[in-house]
């Protein structure tokens, strides 16, 4: 893989938003190492490890309606920063929307060795 650069790291977020459609379990492993963690916020805890990433993703399901955004911010050698938006109709009858940053360590392979993330929600009536 090329250095982390601003268009290497917009392609590995096309590529987890692609995921996020998906829900595909073999794009989602493809993005994460061995033993990737991936935190949810500051006081949300963490998961650790591939196996244990991928398992949480795809048991969460297809999001029907998906709508994802996301701008790079920030490149500085192996990490990349990003503020993403993504909105999809949930079970409940509302529409929901989270919008937040982004902070991925990729290796040289390109896949995400840290992912960390903070975002609020929002739940709006369809």
């Amino acid at each position: 893989m090329p250095p982390m650069d601003p268009d290497v790291f917009t392609r590995w977020l096309e590529r987890y938003f692609g995921a996020w459609r998906s829900n595909d379990q073999a794009e989602v492993e493809a993005l994460f190492t061995d033993e990737a963690v991936y935190a949810y916020g500051p006081f949300s805890g963490s998961v650790t490890g591939r196996a244990a990433i991928v398992q949480g993703w795809v048991e969460g399901g297809v999001k029907p309606g998906l709508e994802t955004w996301f701008e790079v911010l920030a490149v500085a050698g192996d990490r990349g920063v990003a503020h993403w938006r993504v909105s999809y109709d949930a079970p409940e009858g509302t529409r929901e929307t989270l919008d937040g940053i982004l902070v991925y360590d990729l290796d040289e392979d390109g896949r995400c060795s840290l992912h960390r993330e903070w975002f609020a929600r929002r739940s709006d009536p369809r």
